[in-house]
């Protein structure tokens, strides 16, 4: 008989092997990306290009000229140090239409939000005679969650009743309302005021929300090529505090931003931002990289909370969050627990029971509502010491 040839069954037979590699995760939004929404036109641009992006100044020279508002803006932007390319952020400059005739900032800012993102809203124009839109403007970008930077070089505008007055009023706190009065730059069509908003932002929007204690307030920062402002004197000082408007005066010599809290402090709307895309990013992406399904058990809500604890705890990281006291009286979950978590961690997560669903929630497949306690780490902008001595 002829030699049989070996056989050899294979593996699978016994073990079968599947590697499921992680889907797809979702990555949270660019906190230092900045849009200025232009008057000008570019030079260059291929036909229908809408936007562009720039990280240095001299590209945005080459297509607007070294004499536009354009290039003066993002000089002062990326000038900062740090600046938003710390935080891995660009500049986008997204011309106005001009048929059939100008279009208005917020019309640019709706038909661009599902193009290209960004946080921080530029414009090169001031609006002190455009009450109506002005206030609409801000009450859009509160809405869309969009930190608009808007510098007014009206004194009268620190007044109560005022057009920046208004935004406080309004609770509008991601309109971020600066004055500074000196004259306007000189050789260059911007006016001052939005090279001043433009240093501002490019200053305050730096952060990496990634790092450790990274986290920075605009109180008392010095902005590179903006010179102090001379025409603030303690009773504008005084009007700007109540306004919540703020301004760039020389205290004692040095140069710094005065930031008011009225309207919320600039990193307090800078923090809040991140932290409600750090969320949802976390949320998303734990239901998204789960290979068969999150249960709509006890177990199943329990991961989904410690997604959204991890955010937290990135805030605690970088500085936006820390432990601390709960003052308010809202409480929730276990009313002791909280106050110890917060107290710990400087922070808490609660959920209600799966067992308490409403059979309707339970059909849509809802997870119950997840509820969050998270100290702010404030900052310490001013002090008083009291010196006692014994002779």
């Amino acid at each position: 008989m002829a030699n049989q040839p070996n056989q050899s069954l294979p593996l699978s037979n016994v073990i079968n092997v599947s590697v499921i590699a992680p889907g797809l995760s979702l990555g949270v939004p660019n906190m230092s990306a900045v849009a200025l929404i232009s008057q000008e036109a570019p030079s260059g641009w291929s036909g229908g290009q809408t936007y562009a992006i720039y990280t240095e100044p001299s590209q945005v020279a080459t297509d607007f000229g070294s004499s536009s508002s354009a290039f003066a803006m993002a000089n002062a932007l990326f000038a900062q140090t740090p600046n938003i390319l710390t935080g891995g952020g660009y500049l986008a400059i997204i011309p106005r239409l001009t048929s059939p005739s100008l279009e208005s900032v917020q019309d640019a800012l709706i038909r661009m939000s599902d193009v290209i993102f960004f946080e921080g809203v530029l414009i090169d124009e001031e609006m002190d005679s455009q009450a109506t839109a002005f206030a609409n403007l801000a009450a859009y970008c509160q809405a869309a969650g969009k930190i608009f930077g808007y510098c007014s070089s009206v004194i009268a505008n620190l007044q109560p009743g005022s057009i920046l007055d208004l935004v406080r009023q309004a609770g509008d706190s991601y309109t971020r309302t600066m004055y500074y009065g000196n004259p306007l730059l000189n050789g260059a069509s911007a006016q001052q005021t939005q090279i001043f908003a433009a240093a501002y932002l490019g200053r305050g929007m730096s952060v990496d929300f990634t790092g450790s204690f990274t986290m920075a307030t605009m109180n008392l920062k010095a902005l590179a090529t903006i010179t102090p402002d001379q025409t603030i004197g303690q009773t504008q000082w005084s009007l700007a505090q109540t306004a919540g408007v703020d301004i760039y005066p020389s205290t004692s010599g040095i140069p710094g931003v005065q930031s008011f809290g009225a309207n919320q402090f600039f990193d307090q709307v800078y923090g809040r931002a991140w932290l409600g895309f750090q969320l949802a990013t976390e949320g998303f992406n734990y239901l998204a990289q789960t290979s068969t399904k999150v249960p709509q058990t006890e177990d199943g809500i329990i991961g989904l909370q410690n997604a959204y604890a991890q955010a937290c705890a990135q805030g605690v990281r970088n500085g936006y969050l820390a432990p601390g006291a709960w003052t308010l009286s809202t409480k929730f979950g276990n009313p002791s627990d909280l106050v110890r978590n917060v107290a710990d961690y400087g922070y808490y997560l609660y959920h209600t029971p799966v067992a308490k669903q409403s059979s309707a929630d339970r059909a849509e497949r809802k997870a119950p509502l997840i509820q969050i306690a998270a100290q702010e780490a404030g900052a310490v902008q001013q002090s008083s010491v009291i010196v006692n001595i014994n002779a």
